[in-house]
């Protein structure tokens, strides 16, 4: 039996194809089409090593299909590019469809419409133009509500009108603070479950740093139709002025528009980040939002100056110039515009680290007047706030990797489409629920498919 077994071993292989895990489908906006036609955005992730052909079905006038091969290209390229540590990897496919294509398409590993899968991309949503929209990084575990807090109060006042929050887990707390600015037309919540274990491997640890970078595209996309200006960020970056003590409204808008205009062919500008020396809240005694304030941002005495090494940096990008973004560079530009690196003498992003004690090469900032900005701020937003503003929250713990309060998580289910010798997909049954152990967010089960053999 085993030398059977030895014999089969030597030509029986697993033949894996195309696995296509959907993250997103968006209509592309007319006013980035330098052509007539119709077109559209399929975000999905996949290993980065394989090709992944992409067919695109849609209804024409007589009935019959328009059949197109879709543009494929990996959002992130460079360093990570052939790696097997993180072999999965983020891709957007452009469809161009029949103009008659108005609410669905199909999408299909073959160009064969038999193999063919059902797609509704996401109507855009109906917003007034924003001059700045800020998209954050995804809430992983995510506890401190008072640097969230900090971070969005922060771009409010330098000049944003929206911000994009990605949550997989978080802290009861943050996710209800997260609501009540929702509420108030200022947070749009995205929902950010994680994926599908497959067969043979667990994407979820085969992208880089779980998912920003995916997550950064996919809000790229959502914001396009209604965002100028859109900002990549960490919770715990900002963008300020060189000199902070000289902070007023609508700076960050200031700051980037001129160097837009200072730079006509950027499609994105790459900013090097400071870290600063931080003394977090007071996090001994019960907190609540009526009694926060940002007096701790007078304890910040010290930035890293500009002579130093390169940091890495933090990205902004002019929407319709850009189709992807990577953690700390740009991606794919459109139409011949590039990517400018902004000098740190210029303008710099501050990172507001809880482990930055102390800084290296230190010069001395004043942070006063932002504190007092952000305080005069906070008590108008305050008084808008539902009964949370009065309840004790819970207290931020960044000694310890355990998160010993209450978390709610993004949960899902998987379905599968078989398509030639390759699969699709899609997240369904999307909810907010109390998370597993550690303020995890749970993997999704598959639960339905067409074909006998999962992916």
């Amino acid at each position: 039996m085993w030398a059977m077994k030895n014999i089969g071993d030597t030509f029986l292989r697993k033949d894996i194809n195309t696995r296509q895990i959907i993250l997103g489908s968006f209509w592309r906006d007319e006013r980035e089409q330098n052509v007539d036609g119709r077109f559209a955005v399929i975000h999905f992730l996949g290993d980065g090593r394989i090709e992944h052909p992409l067919y695109c079905f849609s209804i024409q006038a007589n009935n019959r299909y328009l059949i197109t091969r879709a543009t494929v290209q990996r959002i992130h390229r460079g360093k990570r590019a052939s790696s097997d540590i993180c072999s999965w990897a983020g891709h957007i496919a452009e469809c161009d469809l029949d103009v008659h294509a108005m609410k669905e398409f199909k999408i299909s590993t073959t160009p064969n419409v038999e193999d063919a899968m059902l797609v509704t991309p996401e109507a855009p949503l109906r917003e007034a133009r924003h001059d700045m929209v800020v998209c954050m990084a995804p809430m992983y575990i995510y506890t401190d509500w008072e640097i969230l807090v900090t971070g969005i109060e922060l771009w409010l006042a330098m000049g944003a009108t929206k911000v994009v929050v990605p949550v997989q887990s978080a802290s009861s707390a943050t996710y209800r603070i997260l609501q009540e600015y929702e509420r108030k037309g200022i947070v749009i919540i995205r929902h950010w479950p994680k994926w599908p274990i497959m067969s043979d491997t667990n994407p979820n640890g085969l992208v880089l740093s779980r998912g920003i970078e995916e997550s950064h595209v996919n809000c790229l996309f959502f914001v396009k139709p209604w965002a100028d200006i859109v900002v990549f960020s960490d919770i715990d970056d900002f963008l300020l002025p060189l000199d902070p003590s000289t902070v007023s409204p609508g700076d960050n808008l200031q700051i980037l528009r001129n160097l837009f205009a200072e730079h006509p062919q950027a499609g994105s500008l790459l900013f090097e980040h400071r870290d600063v020396q931080f003394v977090p809240p007071n996090r001994q005694e019960d907190q609540s939002l009526a009694n926060f304030n940002f007096e701790f941002l007078r304890n910040s005495k010290n930035k890293m100056n500009c002579n130093v090494w390169r940091m890495k940096t933090r990205v902004v990008v002019n929407a319709s110039r850009v189709d992807s973004v990577n953690m700390h560079e740009t991606g794919i530009h459109r139409f011949g515009y590039v990517q400018t690196r902004i000098p740190c003498r210029q303008a710099h992003f501050y990172h507001l680290r809880h482990s930055h004690n102390t800084v290296p090469s230190p010069t001395p900032i004043n942070m006063s007047p932002l504190a007092d900005m952000l305080n005069k701020q906070w008590q108008t937003r305050i008084e808008s706030f539902t009964s949370l503003k009065s309840e004790v929250l819970n207290k931020t713990n960044t000694d310890r990797l355990r998160r010993d309060v209450d978390c709610v998580a993004v949960a899902s289910e998987y379905e599968f489409y078989r398509s030639g010798k390759g699969y699709f997909m899609n997240p369904i049954n999307i909810r907010v629920q109390k998370s597993e152990v550690n303020c995890e967010s749970p993997v999704p089960p598959f639960t339905s498919g067409n074909h006998y053999f999962a992916p």
